[in-house]
């Protein structure tokens, strides 16, 4: 049967100017920004140490080739990690703490596994992850080499040009390319499914179709948040069909398009079943263990329920269960692997947040809580709508900001410069849903990261500012908008090059820059435990036998390096503010007097920005042979901010020289009984 032939995207015409970029150009501009790409990746990659998440990533993915399960760490789908796993397993002398109980019992602990595998492979860390890292930038190549496409089909090669340096030159962007993470890949992965899925739907054909479906499976191998394609395929499906001219009779157009999208659903099923190797196919939906409000319901008054060694899911399990259990759909056989629907199922947990009467049946409120966030100065438990807005206020550059804001005003005042409407809708619709979700459907304000998967999308659709600003028929205006055009690429590239190689900390110029970062925005956005060997060799060059004491966000012991041939240096933990930590978790340093009473030491002291600003979380200190970090509660070192740093390592770690008089009355506020320290207030 022949294929119908679909009215071709109205797309501008290219101006004159357009005309320079010929093919021989063209590829050498592409080429060329791709190298200074991976030339500023590769920098910085090697440079900082491996961040909280990519410490449990990497050994995840050699236990997924390693043993053909995909439990360790199912928060994520598998792909990314199968991908940095690769390089790794080459050296063929990688450790693996398979016999320990965190891998053997379910659920498998992911951190301890992790730190397991850390302190096995202490003498050879950093450089298994640089060799896993060095892949990763390979997905932002493939994401800049479909922007670049896509934004050329629309709005000519200077376009395209244009989107493709603002992907492949964005602070953001290269801080998490290089990354064993899966926000870029999967950003990158998603827009080249809804390129392909567009194509096929501007020049429908068969095999089209079968690749937009492989693409589908392949984006969702990646991340969680691209079921969204889920929803909005179909949506721009429908739209297309109701929009295009085509002389066949709608009932043959709808038939097809269905069958179409059955194929495409099907074949990004099988994807994903290969990718986890088809592990748990077919389990009954009552079988599951779920977690979230969503999949879950009460627990029936005398229904039993099985223990678990986790507090959280043990808590959980006492107070919900599996809501299809007992119902009609409670032997229907589950077409997704068994790890893919529980790690969808744990993300949806997250989503939705804690109730907080989980562990205090007093609490009679049914609200729930989520991570501790941070915005702004407050650290709390419930989300804000407005988290991403102001995230992306705060992180992107002003001149990618002026280009966006350019392009808004263009695509509603000048149709000579933009594409049909259907493609515009195509290009903006996942950037608006992205955003809309994550703030208002989700309760995890953990970093721009999250919205990461919009910014190929906006890229695309800067593109038009190029044609928009060299067709203009007046010289001067003309002259002006390429003036304006290439002022606000130089500022990214500027911001960019500032930065480097702590893309991780960028902040724009507006917010007041990396160095004031922490004031607005915390964890990934600025501080996700990168700087480790950054303050190592502070300390070598400063300070190289001086006991540092060191609060740390992130998940490397520091006493790694006294496992490696470039050797350690003196640390420890710096006293937790009273009530900020439990009995049985205090170091041993701080064991026998406790904390009330102690007197503060003067010295040298490094503190995470994110502890900084009163973050609960996992610190370590210098006992050995331990390798466990132990947990800290929220403010446990704000008592920092009382003092002007002398130092900044990456703007994630602040160096403190505390003077004799400063640990006086750190002492006096802080530590010292409330009737001691009135006595020393009034000394003063």
């Amino acid at each position: 049967m022949n294929e119908p032939v679909s009215t071709p995207s109205l797309t501008p015409t290219p101006p004159a100017g357009e005309s320079f970029w010929n093919r021989r150009r063209l590829v050498l501009a592409v080429v060329l920004l791709l190298v200074v790409h991976l030339t500023l990746a590769v920098r910085s990659l090697v440079e900082e140490n491996p961040t909280i998440d990519e410490v449990i990533h990497l050994p995840a993915g050699i236990t997924y080739w390693q043993t053909g399960k995909f439990g360790l760490y199912h928060h994520n789908p598998p792909l990314i990690k199968l991908v940095a796993a690769l390089p790794v397993l080459a050296l063929g002398a990688v450790e693996v703490p398979f016999n320990d109980p965190s891998w053997r019992n379910e659920p498998q602990n992911k951190a301890v596994f992790a730190h397991l595998f850390q302190s096995d492979n202490a003498r050879q860390y950093f450089e298994l992850f640089a060799r896993a890292r060095l892949v990763m930038p390979l997905f932002s190549v493939l994401g800049g080499l479909v922007i670049f496409l896509w934004s050329k089909r629309l709005y000519g090669p200077g376009g395209g040009l244009l989107s493709l340096a603002l992907w492949l030159l964005c602070p953001n962007i290269l801080a998490h390319c290089r990354l064993v993470t899966t926000d870029v890949g999967s950003a990158s992965l998603g827009v080249l499914a809804t390129f392909v899925f567009w194509h096929s739907l501007q020049q429908p054909t068969w095999w089209r179709t079968v690749l937009a479906g492989i693409c589908l499976g392949l984006a969702q191998l990646s991340k969680f948040s691209m079921v969204l394609l889920y929803g909005l395929w179909p949506l721009l499906g429908f739209l297309h069909l109701f929009t295009g001219a085509d002389d066949e009779s709608l009932t043959r157009r709808v038939g097809r398009s269905l069958g179409k999208g059955l194929l495409i659903l099907g074949l990004s099923v099988v994807v994903i079943n290969v990718g986890y190797g088809f592990e748990g196919v077919g389990i009954p939906l009552g079988q599951h263990e779920f977690l979230s409000q969503s999949l879950t319901r009460p627990v029936p008054p005398g229904m039993w329920r099985p223990p678990s060694a986790d507090p959280l899911i043990n808590a959980l399990h006492q107070r919900r269960v599996n809501r299809f259990r007992g119902t009609w759909l409670e032997n229907l056989p589950v077409p997704f692997p068994k790890h893919y629907v529980l790690g969808f199922d744990d993300q949806k947990f997250e989503a939705e947040g804690v109730p907080a009467n989980l562990f205090n049946p007093q609490i009679e409120s049914d609200e729930v809580e989520g991570y501790p966030v941070y915005l702004n100065g407050e650290v709390r438990q419930k989300s804000w709508w407005y988290y991403y807005l102001l995230t992306l206020v705060y992180k992107v550059p002003e001149g990618t900001w002026a280009l966006f804001l350019a392009s808004v005003v263009i695509l509603v005042a000048s149709p000579r410069s933009r594409a049909s409407w259907f493609d515009e809708i195509t290009v903006l619709a996942l950037p608006v849903i992205v955003i809309l979700v994550m703030s208002v459907l989700t309760n995890i304000n953990l970093g721009l990261r999250y919205v990461l998967a919009s910014f190929p999308f906006v890229f695309i659709s800067i593109g038009k500012v190029v044609p928009w600003a060299t067709g203009l028929n007046d010289r001067v205006r003309r002259r002006a908008a390429e003036t304006f055009l290439g002022v606000a690429l130089a500022a990214t590239l500027a911001a960019t090059l500032v930065i480097t190689p702590h893309y991780l900390a960028y902040f724009n110029w507006v917010s007041g820059g990396a160095s004031n970062g922490s004031s607005h925005l915390i964890d990934s956005n600025i501080d996700w435990g990168q700087d480790l060997v950054g303050l190592r060799r502070w300390l070598q060059m400063h300070a190289p036998d001086e006991p540092v004491g060191l609060a740390y966000f992130g998940q490397i012991n520091p006493n790694i390096f006294l496992f490696r041939s470039e050797g350690g240096f003196p640390w420890f933990l710096p006293p937790p503010r009273p009530g900020t930590i439990r009995d049985d978790e205090l170091p041993p340093r701080y064991r026998k007097q406790g904390l009330e009473g102690l007197k503060f030491q003067p010295g040298l002291y490094a503190v995470s920005a994110t502890l900084l600003q009163g973050l609960p979380w996992r610190v370590y200190d210098d006992e050995l042979p331990r390798w466990l970090p132990r947990s800290v509660w929220a403010g446990g070192f704000t008592y920092f901010k009382e003092l002007k740093p002398i130092d900044q390592i990456g703007h994630s770690i602040l160096l403190y020289r505390v003077t004799p008089a400063q640990a006086e009355m750190l002492s006096s506020k802080y530590w010292l009984p409330p009737a001691s320290r009135e006595f020393a207030g009034g000394r003063k």
